[in-house]
This record gives structure tokens, sequence and C-alpha cells, in this order.
């Protein structure tokens, strides 16, 4: 999976996990990062994030095949929300790659092949891009952390802190 190339599919869940490690501003500076059109006028609003920095992203938009499809899956999956599964089809009719921190999805999406990355990853990427420095990403993760809306399971940041930390005395 290229994540610096293919168009990525953010999901609401993943736009308020960067607003609490306080780099949603830094995340769209990549610049194939898409929200759903209908996700994004039924989902998005102050708790989610920065509106003026979310509204930077681009819009892709849903047809009506693919809203048929989102609802038909909504139908015979119950966990998932409408806009999970409006997110899901538009990240396989693309071949985009899916973020989402929603377990969920994830396994949903997995499992019919559709690439699927999480914050810590995005961290990493924007990371690698020189987007963010190594101090900035540890300090995101500790953000993170310290956030008691955080659904990533603290041992992962921790372990994902010392790795980064590592890059820094390789360095």
């Amino acid at each position: 999976m290229n994540i610096t190339t293919k168009k990525i599919i953010v999901d609401t869940n993943i736009l308020t996990d960067l607003k609490n490690a306080k780099i949603l501003n830094k995340f769209i500076k990549l610049n194939n990062i898409y929200l759903c059109d209908i996700v994004k006028n039924k989902e998005i609003n102050e708790k989610t994030g920065n509106l003026d920095i979310i509204n930077k992203i681009k819009v892709i938009s849903c047809n009506s095949e693919e809203l048929l499809l989102a609802l038909d899956i909504k139908d015979k999956e119950k966990k998932l929300s409408i806009c999970d599964c409006l997110n899901f089809v538009i990240a396989k009719d693309n071949d985009c790659i899916l973020a989402t921190g929603d377990n969920k999805l994830k396994n949903f999406a997995e499992q019919r092949n559709v690439p699927v990355i999480r914050t810590l990853k995005i961290i990493k990427l924007l990371k690698e891009k020189n987007i963010l420095s190594s101090n900035e990403a540890i300090n995101a993760s500790k953000n993170l952390i310290n956030n008691k809306n955080t659904r990533i399971p603290l041992k992962d940041i921790e372990n994902f802190i010392e790795e980064l930390k590592e890059d820094l005395v390789a360095v």
C-alpha cells in the first residue's frame, strides 16, 4: 500500500484523534486526503476539530450507486454507521486507503481487502514526509495519551513513542 500517492479517505474518528494529538493542521499538508461529502455534512462539527482546518480537506462526492450500496451494507452490518459504510464504499470503489480509528470499520474493510491506516501510522507518515519532526511526533503521541477520550490502547502509543525515541538516538 503506497500511502503517499493513493487517495486517503478519512473518517471522523481520525480527524478527532489528530485534533487531540494537536496535529490536524499538519495532517492537511498531505495532498492526498479526502473527506466524503455526505460524511462532512452529516458528522463534521466543532467537536471533530477546527472547521477552518477541516474545510481545507478535499471533498470526494458520493454518487447514487455508492449511496445505495452503502445503504445495503448498513442493512446487513448493523454495527456500522451509514457514514462508515459510505467511507468504505468510496474507498473500495476508488481504490483508496481508508483512514479510520473505528475498529469495527477497520475489520470490515480489511476483510474486504480495502487497505486501512490508523492514527499512529498517520503520525509516522507525517514524520517520514518531514511534516513532523521526531520530537513533534513524540509530543503528538503524548497528547493522545493525555486525552481521556483516546481509544488507542495506551501500550500501543507507549511502544510507538519508544520507537520514535530510538529514531532520535539513531540520527
